[in-house]
């Protein structure tokens, strides 16, 4: 794993465990903190441990690709998990459809946000799901933006997915967005948390914000009335497929994949998990449906 630091992949890693020990399966986890040389010897250090299949999600889409090399040249299948790592030749990429969750916060702020000046608060470019995001959304805000009834305000890229650094990024622009803003797409709900700190230090309300990953902190904005959307990766199903594929690959036996995904080098196999959006009318409906949040923490 690259991060712990998020409550999204806690949630990984605690849901992961628990349905591989359901199924008999033995899993090693290492959290590499944000570190590329961390991940590699950690990566070396796993298949010195004779492992069957290497489930790797990337600190960085691109240098990343040397972990896979090293598994695959000792044999070892690698499941590429919810962050791709380019031109890699992965067995096979497992991810939420990061694309249409960028097409959820469009449509969302097309709707509830309707025409002005747009922030882009992405998060870092070594994640190749961010690229995709924005692809998502650029999908649905062009044609308004072509027109002129939108217009991009601003757009950066926040490395390391820092909450701190989305927080000071807009505090320190705070007079030059005051009168002109409209909408805010943050790449996950730990930025948009930063964005609407420092939003609500300086007085700055009727601004619609959308992120990802429903954490609770965000689910309870989204009730307050201070976050407009978040959009909903259930985890369990992400697992659920990628255990599946573990049991597969381990047997050398073919995955049941119908899609593919060009990873910048080859088209290799792909299983997109579906993504829900998540408001204060669908929040019951999906979070709290889901068992992912309970009720009273949500709404305490």
């Amino acid at each position: 794993m690259a991060t712990l630091l998020e409550d999204r992949w806690l949630r990984d890693r605690d849901i992961f465990q628990s349905k591989a020990e359901q199924k008999g399966i033995d899993v090693i986890v290492r959290n590499a903190n944000r570190d590329s040389e961390i991940q590699y010897a950690q990566v070396q250090e796993l298949l010195g441990l004779d492992i069957d299949v290497l489930v790797i999600a990337p600190n960085d889409a691109e240098k990343e690709v040397r972990c896979v090399k090293l598994a695959k040249d000792q044999g070892v299948p690698v499941i590429v998990y919810d962050r791709l790592i380019r031109n890699s030749g992965a067995d096979v990429y497992i991810a939420f459809d990061n694309i249409m969750v960028g097409r959820l916060m469009g449509e969302y702020l097309i709707e509830h946000a309707g025409n002005g000046g747009y922030l882009l608060v992405n998060g870092p470019k070594s994640d190749n799901n961010c690229p995709m995001i924005r692809e998502g959304y650029m999908e649905v805000l062009e044609p308004y933006i072509t027109s002129g009834d939108i217009w991009i305000v601003d757009e950066t890229w926040i490395e390391g997915w820092v909450r701190e650094n989305a927080y000071s990024y807009v505090k320190e622009r705070i007079d030059s967005y005051r009168d002109n803003l409209t909408a805010v797409i943050c790449g996950n709900d730990s930025l948009a948390w930063g964005v609407t700190d420092a939003f609500g230090e300086n007085r700055i309300g009727g601004v619609e914000v959308v992120g990802m990953d429903a954490d609770i902190s965000a689910c309870q904005r989204i009730v307050a009335g201070r976050q407009g959307l978040t959009v909903y990766k259930p985890i369990q199903d992400l697992v659920s497929e990628t255990l599946a594929a573990c049991e597969k690959l381990a047997l050398g036996q073919p995955l049941d994949t119908v899609s593919t995904l060009y990873d910048g080098q080859t088209e290799i196999p792909y299983i997109a998990i579906e993504v829900y959006p998540v408001t204060q009318d669908t929040i019951k409906d999906t979070v709290i449906a889901d068992g992912f949040h309970l009720e009273e923490d949500i709404y305490n």
